[in-house]
């Protein structure tokens, strides 16, 4: 476990303490995107966020089952931040967690449990220290069994905790509010992962805004010309699918505004 912190200076004496994004990156559980891992980090950071992309422990880089060690570093990272807040110019209230396919799972999964007795007796912290303000879901996976519906292997590999298998079901009144994203025409992650996990967010009052975009492919990550694969070309770059950074950027601003005029 490493992350690579992007973070703003304070220049003037008007700059307030920043808001941040913890990152998580897809891969399938076995690397991590650098399109993601990079290049979103920046187009955040570029946007007023500090940003900071967590290199979580991986399929190939440790002991099997992977779960719960991804969780567990989610969760510290969001500790250690929060507790250095000062030293990283950060809001310790404007916290986001963001995951991309497969980091979307373990973004969903920390957000179903960090206010558990089970996971602060784990990890010896208080709900307090591991509390994420906002999460924001691009193109993720919630549930292992319809992307590995034809591995079982690879779900034991992942996880023996029945419940983590499908995080839509770890959805409660204390899940932050939500950002989540996906296209129709995504071939690689079922789109029921984002339906569902909608349906379930809206069955718990949690607030959220969704978007289901009418194209694009899985991986696009920031939908332009910067992020596309060689070997997916034109297919990679939608203008409208685009649109999703700024949105995700407005609505989280929206969350952090209207979260002080309650205080």
């Amino acid at each position: 476990m490493s992350v690579t912190a992007y973070t703003l200076p304070l220049i003037t004496s008007q700059d307030k303490n920043f808001p941040g994004i913890i990152l998580c990156a897809g891969g399938s559980f076995m690397h991590l995107s650098e399109r993601e891992n990079t290049f979103a980090a920046l187009a955040f950071q570029s946007r007023g966020f500090n940003v900071y992309a967590l290199n979580y422990s991986l399929l190939s880089t440790g002991t099997l089952p992977l779960y719960p060690k991804p969780l567990h570093e989610l969760a510290m990272t969001i500790s250690f931040i929060r507790k250095n807040s000062k030293k990283f110019n950060q809001d310790p209230n404007k916290i986001t967690i963001m995951g991309f396919s497969a980091g979307g799972h373990i973004v969903s999964a920390l957000s179903g449990t960090w206010s558990t007795v089970k996971l602060t007796s784990e990890l010896q912290l208080k709900k307090d220290d591991i509390q994420p303000n906002a999460q924001i879901l691009a193109y993720p996976l919630t549930d292992l069994t319809t992307f590995f519906r034809d591995d079982a292997n690879k779900i034991d590999a992942i996880t023996d905790i029945p419940e983590l298998i499908n995080t839509q079901k770890l959805i409660n009144s204390k899940v932050p509010p939500t950002f989540i994203w996906n296209s129709y025409t995504d071939k690689n992650v079922p789109l029921n992962n984002t339906l569902g996990y909608i349906n379930q967010l809206a069955k718990n009052k949690i607030p959220f805004e969704s978007h289901i975009f009418s194209s694009g492919i899985h991986g696009t990550v920031l939908a332009n010309s910067l992020t596309a694969r060689l070997e997916k070309g034109a297919a990679d770059i939608d203008n409208h699918v685009a649109k999703w950074v700024d949105l995700s950027v407005e609505w989280l601003l929206q969350q952090f505004s209207s979260s002080e005029n309650l205080n």
